[in-house]
């Protein structure tokens, strides 16, 4: 909401884009994640090959 409340009225169809899309990856990413859980169940929680662990420059990032 608060992106929302101070973004100019000039920008607001670019940042409802910008949230669609995210909406749209979101539910890309949830419905792939059946499958990916079930690699990693048979994989000891390895990823897919096709995939990146990630979760180290989120953790830098949000301490930075």
């Amino acid at each position: 909401m608060r992106q929302l409340n101070l973004t100019p009225f000039s920008e607001l169809e670019a940042l409802g884009a910008r949230w669609r899309k995210l909406i749209e990856d979101l539910r890309a990413g949830a419905a792939k994640a059946p499958e990916i859980m079930a690699y990693q169940r048979e994989h000891g929680g390895a990823l897919p090959p096709q995939y990146t662990d990630v979760t180290e420059l989120i953790t830098e990032r949000r301490v930075a």
